[in-house]
């Protein structure tokens, strides 16, 4: 009976204890400062600097929320919203309340850019497809020639492009022609070439098509060893080129229309892998206010 007793005393004190605490009031802007006041009055330098964190945090949930539900707190001010959320809670429970916060938006955060991961994985394979239809219409030989170009000497490119695949190549098609300094990877110039096929003159299975035009000026320009040149011209080094060429765009009797993606695997490769390291650095944190830092 005795113990009984004891602890019905203890019970009592412990809730008075506990009623006395001071709490926040978001009445309105004078309610919060003077509850604000009171409440510090009780706390440590690192308490105060917790509850300056806590209050902070929550304005962001403030802003997230109206951001999220905006017909909810529609007319609503996020300094309104704040002081609704914490309205009537003591120190203990904003920090609490704030810290909640902090791990549920850690959480999202790492839901988010995992859904994120998925979708580049799917949208990768999908370039690669696209990709992999597009390099039937493979580059198979590349030379510099010498030709005639209003009655003066001038070197053109030659492209031999192969039909690889089983389907016929009719209706429009587009390359791209790039031009680089060998010495430092920077890109001279790049131009689209293309034309259109028709059903009388469809590129079929295993026939070349033939591009002999005069080499871009850019590229003429860069080297002025043109005059000594014996030609063909396989090896570009001694001209200070690099000279690429690739489908950008083919139509097939089947398949219809395939463009080249945008991105390529290099670029989703470097997505995913960013997201990823986001990630880990995300689930290293504890989501608590120590790991904040205050700022003015």
């Amino acid at each position: 009976m005795k113990n009984a007793y004891s602890l019905l005393i203890l019970s009592f004190f412990s809730l008075l204890l506990f009623s006395c605490r001071p709490t926040i009031s978001g009445k309105d802007e004078q309610a919060f400062k003077t509850s604000k006041a009171k409440m510090e009055d009780k706390l440590d330098k690192e308490e105060k600097e917790n509850l300056e964190k806590a209050l902070r945090i929550v304005v962001v949930k403030a802003m997230k929320e109206k951001w999220n539900f905006p017909e909810k707190y529609s007319g609503k001010s996020f300094d309104k919203i704040s002081m609704e959320m914490i309205d009537g809670k003591s120190y203990s429970a904003i920090i609490s309340y704030a810290e909640d916060f902090l791990k549920t938006d850690r959480d999202e955060k790492i839901a988010n850019k995992t859904i994120e991961i998925d979708s580049l994985q799917k949208d990768k394979l999908i370039a690669a497809k696209l990709e992999k239809q597009l390099d039937a219409f493979e580059l198979n030989k590349i030379s510099i020639t010498e030709d005639e170009f209003f009655d003066e000497k001038k070197p053109f490119l030659d492209l031999v492009f192969t039909n690889t695949s089983k389907d016929d190549l009719v209706g429009e098609y587009m390359f791209n022609i790039e031009v680089y300094s060998k010495k430092t990877g920077e890109k001279i110039v790049a131009q689209g070439q293309g034309g259109t096929w028709n059903d009388d003159f469809a590129l079929k299975p295993n026939e070349s098509y033939d591009y002999h035009q005069p080499l871009l000026s850019e590229a003429v320009q860069h080297s002025n060893l043109w005059k000594t040149a014996k030609y063909p011209i396989t090896d570009f080094s001694p001209y200070d080129l690099v000279i690429k060429a690739y489908a950008t765009k083919i139509t097939t009797k089947k398949g219809g229309s395939i463009e080249r993606p945008k991105a390529d695997a290099a670029y989703f490769d470097a997505e995913i892998k960013k997201l990823n390291e986001e990630i880990k650095a995300l689930k290293e944190t504890k989501a608590t206010l120590d790991e904040l830092e205050l700022t003015d």
